[in-house]
């Protein structure tokens, strides 16, 4: 996990370098002197001061840059906790679906509807079948769940009109309860509570979780087995106790105002007159969700299936007649 981390964040720590070398330039273009006794006495010169050109022409640039090293040093961040919501959403995914929520319900190693999405290869040299798991049912909420609270440091504590329908809000109150049980002196403070649902509901409504299965080619196959007597034992959302489950965490970065609303407008796609080729990969990536500019984030973990179960859990073998109970029973 350390080591994709570093690989996710290296683009932004170069990018920070380039805007605080460009700092440094525009710093000396503008032709500024370091005098300490007349900047001591600063509070107390009524005679006024002209501004040098270079200084007026080159502040909103330097503004600008430093803008975006505020805005890349948040986007580094942002990555870090990614890489961790993924693992939270994995680690979720694999202690939830071998759980058993009881008969009518998602029982072990069962979680909602699979839909087969075809042959894949894996790293261990396996040939493994893909399904994606429909986003619904208890045990995808709970998943989604954990991803959303892993992103909950890096959501807007403002008011962006996200909609409070969502199930998970419910979890307000006891958060609100855990963060007054940790800071006792925020008590006081009545502006904790909105700014603790505002997160929470921004989390909820911009965490977006994706399951993949991979199940292996040489077991059997995730479809209704007719394995009498035992015709309820396995059903075709039922995966492998080995499997392996990839979960991948999109989450809608809230950017900061000024920078986002510049980074959204994309860039010459290039013309005959300027030489310029190709296409703003980036600015086609942000968009607006209401009035909040968003830069779409995404991590992938992949862990493997917790569960004791083998897909069938019973094999049936015929010796002279009698059929014999799999080692698995």
């Amino acid at each position: 996990m350390h080591r994709d981390v570093l690989l996710a964040c290296w683009p932004y720590g170069i990018a920070v370098l380039a805007c605080v070398v460009s700092l440094r330039v525009l710093a000396s273009l503008s032709g500024p002197r370091l005098r300490v006794v007349q900047l001591a006495q600063l509070h107390r010169d009524q005679a006024g001061a002209v501004q040098s050109l270079s200084f007026v022409l080159t502040l909103p640039l330097f503004i600008m840059i430093l803008l975006f090293i505020v805005q890349l040093s948040q986007l580094t961040i942002c990555r870090v906790v990614m890489e961790y919501a993924a693992f939270a959403a994995a680690r979720s995914a694999i202690v939830w679906i071998p759980a058993n929520l009881g008969p009518g319900d998602e029982q072990e190693n069962r979680i909602g509807r699979l839909q087969y999405r075809g042959a894949v290869a894996g790293e261990d040299g396996n040939t493994y079948s893909e399904y994606e798991v429909e986003p619904q049912g208890p045990k995808y909420r709970k998943i989604h769940f954990a991803a959303a609270m892993a992103c909950l440091p890096i959501c807007p504590s403002r008011d962006a009109g996200e909609p409070r329908h969502h199930p998970g809000n419910n979890a307000a109150d006891t958060l609100i309860r855990l963060y007054h049980a940790y800071a006792p002196g925020a008590a006081t403070n009545t502006r904790i509570p909105a700014r603790i649902r505002h997160k929470l509901a921004y989390a909820l409504n911009n965490t977006h979780v994706r399951i993949l299965i991979r199940h292996k080619d040489e077991e059997p196959e995730l479809v209704e087995h007719a394995q009498a007597p035992y015709l309820e034992e396995f059903t075709p959302n039922e995966i492998g106790w080995q499997d392996q489950i990839v979960v991948t965490v999109e989450h809608d970065f809230a950017l900061l105002p000024g920078p986002g609303r510049l980074l959204a407008r994309p860039a010459s796609s290039g013309s005959a007159s300027s030489g310029l080729a190709g296409t703003d990969s980036v600015a086609e990536r942000i968009r607006r969700i209401g009035y909040v500019v968003v830069y779409p984030v995404a991590a992938t973990v992949r862990l493997g299936n917790e569960g004791d179960k083998p897909v069938l859990p019973y094999l049936q073998r015929t010796y002279g007649g009698a059929p014999l109970e799999s080692p698995y029973d």
